[in-house]
């Protein structure tokens, strides 16, 4: 990791921290504001990236935060951006969950647009190594931006076209690989390799992953470009076509009975 990097990283990972219209982050915060309460519980932030939501959680809630991630790169960040603004309350390491267990409870555990990034079988595996990790009373907020969201190519933004995950195979690699630069990141070093990387998630396959975990859905929030007109705030369209409009998936999963 360069200087130049890590320098990006950091200001991109404070920006997710601090600001709360960050634009794939507004929404999550809203939303756990709203329908969660953190204070007095033991949160992990699972696959915690540069540590920006553990941040968050730490510091909008009278919380403790365990972030763990498998990048080391990421860690890094996270760590210096906790020392920059002196946060106690939350704790970063490198850790993969299937090579090394957790051992303690936790009241909420976080996957905040990470389970998109996960190979189906690896992450069926780490739900039912999570649910042992749940608190009684316990919940796993997941958020993700479905296959058929504009944004879920996570290329759009170089790419120049939202929804390019449906353009030809060919010409979107071609596309990618003309505007490919580097990322920060130990696993996924380029924006080629992060698309190439993406498991295709829908609420369906996200659902067939906990088959066997002891993990059920109790709440889930489809949002949508409607969501911006008053009457349709906390309407979830989900039938064709309107599921192309779909940005952010949101689902608390708990222990079945």
């Amino acid at each position: 990791m360069t200087q130049a990097m890590y320098e990006e990283g950091l200001a991109y990972a404070e920006s997710n921290f601090l600001d709360e219209n960050a634009p794939h982050l507004h929404v999550d915060k809203r939303l756990i504001r709203e329908k969660f309460n953190m204070d007095g519980k033991k949160v992990l932030d699972f696959g915690c990236g540069m540590g920006g939501m553990s941040l968050w959680y730490a510091t909008n809630f009278k919380c403790e935060v365990h972030g763990i991630d498998i990048d080391r790169h990421h860690i890094k960040i996270a760590n210096d951006l906790k020392a920059k603004h002196d946060t106690k309350n939350v704790t970063f390491e490198v850790r993969n969950v299937l090579d090394q267990p957790l051992e303690g409870k936790y009241d909420f555990i976080v996957l905040n647009d990470v389970a998109e990034h996960i190979q189906l079988p690896i992450l069926k595996a780490i739900f039912s190594a999570l649910s042992k990790n749940l608190a009684p009373g316990g919940g796993i907020y997941v958020s993700y931006p479905p296959w058929r969201s504009p944004y879920a190519s996570h290329v759009q933004h170089v790419v120049g076209i939202p929804w390019c995950q449906f353009m030809p195979e060919g010409v979107l690699l071609n596309r990618i690989e003309k505007n490919n630069r580097p990322i920060v990141g130990e696993e996924e070093s380029d924006l080629l390799q992060a698309y190439k990387g993406l498991n295709h998630l829908t609420h369906d396959k996200l659902i067939g992953t906990l088959n066997g975990s002891g993990l059920r859905p109790v709440y889930r929030k489809s949002h949508s470009f409607f969501n911006k007109f008053g009457p349709l705030k906390n309407t979830s369209l989900r039938i064709f076509p309107f599921d192309f409009l779909i940005t952010k998936e949101f689902l608390l999963l708990k222990k079945t009975e």
